[in-house]
């Protein structure tokens, strides 16, 4: 089976800010809450797999550019 890291420290408030986008902006770009990616930012939730996708085509990224890997 493969060994599979787990995601750490979100890295989304730096990417924000390298594109000049708001949390809220982001949120209405990717059609979810603001809370929701407040939750992300804060630890206490992970973007599901479409989200990740939809989140790194805005920020210009790859999706495993959305955290810190541990």
């Amino acid at each position: 089976m493969a060994n599979l890291r787990e995601p750490g420290k979100s890295l989304l408030p730096e990417l924000l800010l390298r594109r000049g986008i708001t949390a809220r902006d982001l949120s209405i770009m990717v059609g979810c809450t603001e809370a929701h990616i407040s939750r992300v930012i804060n630890g206490k939730s992970l973007l599901s797999y479409d989200l990740a996708a939809k989140v790194s085509e805005v920020l210009w990224c790859t999706m495993e550019d959305l955290h810190e890997w541990k």
